[in-house]
Order: C-alpha cells, then sequence, then structure tokens
C-alpha cells in the first residue's frame, strides 16, 4: 500500500483576471485542486484501512498571502490549504496526518519564470536576502510526511525565508 502520498501538481498562466477564459481558470483547478482530490480519494481506503498515512499537499505563498499572481493560481493554492484543513479533521482519527507546505519562491520551477524585476523585489523584501532551494523544500517535506512528525496535522507551513 501507499503509506505518503505528496500531492505536488501544478500549472501557472500569467493572464489577467479579465482576459482569463473559462478554460484557463478550468485547467488551473484541475490541475492542482482536482488533482489532488482523485490522487488523495485513490490512496485513502488503503490508508483507512491500515490505520496509517502521511499527505502532504504543496501550495504556494502565493495561496496564503496576498501577492502579484495570477489569480487562478492563487486561488487553486488557496484552495489546497482549505482541503488540508478539512481532510484533517476529517481522516485525524485513522492516525493518518494531513498537512500543506506552502513554497515561497525558489530557485527553480515557477521562480526562473519571474521577471527580474519582481524576483528582485522579492529578494529585497525577504529577510534572508535570497530564494530558496529546492534541497530545503526538500528537507521541510521529508520532515512533514516522516514518523517524527507524528502531532501535527492540519497545518499549512511556509518556507519562504520571511518574504
Amino acid at each position: 500500500g501507499i503509506d505518503i502520498l505528496v500531492n505536488n501538481a501544478g500549472v501557472a498562466q500569467v493572464v489577467p483576471l479579465a482576459l482569463m477564459e473559462e478554460e484557463d481558470w478550468d485547467r488551473v483547478m484541475n490541475v492542482s485542486v482536482k488533482g489532488a482530490f482523485l490522487c488523495t480519494q485513490a490512496v485513502l481506503r488503503g490508508m483507512v484501512k491500515r490505520r496509517r498515512g502521511r499527505i502532504l499537499n504543496i501550495s504556494s505563498l502565493a495561496g496564503v498571502k496576498m501577492m502579484q499572481a495570477p489569480v487562478h493560481y492563487s486561488a487553486a493554492k488557496a484552495a489546497l490549504r482549505g482541503f488540508t484543513e478539512s481532510l484533517a479533521k476529517e481522516i485525524g482519527r485513522y492516525n493518518i496526518t494531513v498537512n500543506c507546505m506552502a513554497p515561497g519562491i525558489l530557485e527553480d520551477g515557477v521562480g526562473q519564470n519571474l521577471p527580474e524585476a519582481r524576483l528582485a523585489e522579492y529578494v529585497r523584501h525577504c529577510a534572508l536576502g535570497r530564494v530558496g532551494t529546492l534541497a530545503e523544500t526538500a528537507e521541510v517535506a521529508a520532515f512533514l510526511v516522516s514518523d517524527k512528525n507524528s502531532y501535527m496535522n492540519g497545518a499549512t507551513i511556509v518556507v519562504d525565508g520571511a518574504g
């Protein structure tokens, strides 16, 4: 059976709401939110049966903080936070934890596609004065799904260098 599920799918598309098509909205929501729903549903019965499991939903700083980001992307990532909290309460009695991680801008991924001015603004406001690394977020993710994290449930952990 599957003991650990990390819902990490996501797509981004830079388009203002006024120009957004319904298909644009649906694509982002389907990948981030519906994808997490379907993957979680696919493994959940086995976890409940074994009375053990760890689920980690990967959100974004854009889902927990007001910032310049596409509306559909921010809404989808915020939905993962609500999904996490509600599911954690629903299945906690089966010794299954559900948590969420919301990384800030990283050296790879979406961070590579940001305009230089936006990246510089993020770094200027970040207490650590830099973007994060994939290794740093991987360490947090590994802890969140490990047996060392047996009591945290329904939490959203922001990993952003205090940006």
